[in-house]
């Protein structure tokens, strides 16, 4: 959580990544999981750091040598703005298109604008331009995830967890899938799954909890095309779909 006293411009701690699609090729994401709690009031304002990729590859992105260059470039900046205690948070980075967004919400231009001059005439070898905008609008459309875009943060999470704790993601893990809700949208997702070879493990009515399994790799992205369609039939049964989890497999 932030706190309002001696405030870093770049909490060090709570960010998350996710990637969206868009006509211009794939945007990669970072975003400050605890930018939703802060007071909006206080940073009325948005600066888009934008810089031009010199060599991006073909999906838009830095090459690892030049990505090493970018992370420097905005260490700099953050150590500018924090040396002249301008009030404004880094709360987003966009990658895409061969260009490198930070997204910061500040408080008022005119503390912010000399020490991102003063950056941008150090990296006077890089093409940089600042883009302003009023309110959190760019923020909450471009930045912030939707709610596909969590769901893929919490399934790349929990996989992340179980390759931590020793899973092999190429073997077969039995993915638990929960659901809970009214019995008669419980009973027709029952029998959806159990038609695509799914597993029953549990069904509880005094609980009203149904948990389905199937035996898969740790495949992010098959994990989240099924979470997907799980969500859109939990919509249409009015029943909720409360994640999955998976034991260790080695």
């Amino acid at each position: 959580m932030f706190s309002n006293n001696s405030m870093s411009v770049c909490p060090d701690h709570n960010w998350k990544s996710y990637y969206y699609s868009t006509e211009s090729g794939p945007v990669i994401v970072g975003f400050h999981t605890d930018s939703n709690k802060i007071e909006q009031s206080k940073y009325p304002l948005c600066a888009r750091v934008l810089i031009t990729l010199k060599a991006p590859n073909p999906h838009g992105g830095p090459s690892n040598e030049e990505a090493q260059v970018l992370w420097a470039m905005e260490d700099r900046l953050v150590e500018l703005l924090n040396a002249a205690n301008v009030p404004c948070l880094l709360l987003g980075r966009l990658t895409h298109s061969g260009t490198r967004e930070l997204v910061f919400q500040v408080a008022n231009y005119t503390p912010f604008r000399p020490p991102v001059g003063h950056w941008i005439r150090e990296h006077a070898d890089y093409e940089t331009n600042v883009s302003e905008h009023d309110g959190w609008g760019f923020f909450f459309e471009s930045v912030w995830p939707s709610a596909t875009s969590w769901a893929l943060i919490f399934d790349r999470r929990v996989v992340d967890n179980l390759v931590q704790a020793g899973s092999d993601p190429s073997k077969p893990h039995s993915l638990e899938f929960v659901f809970r809700g009214n019995i008669s949208g419980l009973e027709q997702m029952h029998a959806a799954l159990t038609a695509k070879g799914y597993s029953l493990l549990e069904a509880s009515v005094s609980e009203s909890r149904l948990v389905m399994a199937l035996s898969m790799p740790l495949d992010v992205s098959a994990i989240f095309r099924e979470s997907l369609s799980h969500r859109e039939e939990c919509q249409r049964l009015n029943i909720e779909y409360d994640g999955w989890g998976a034991a260790v497999v080695k």
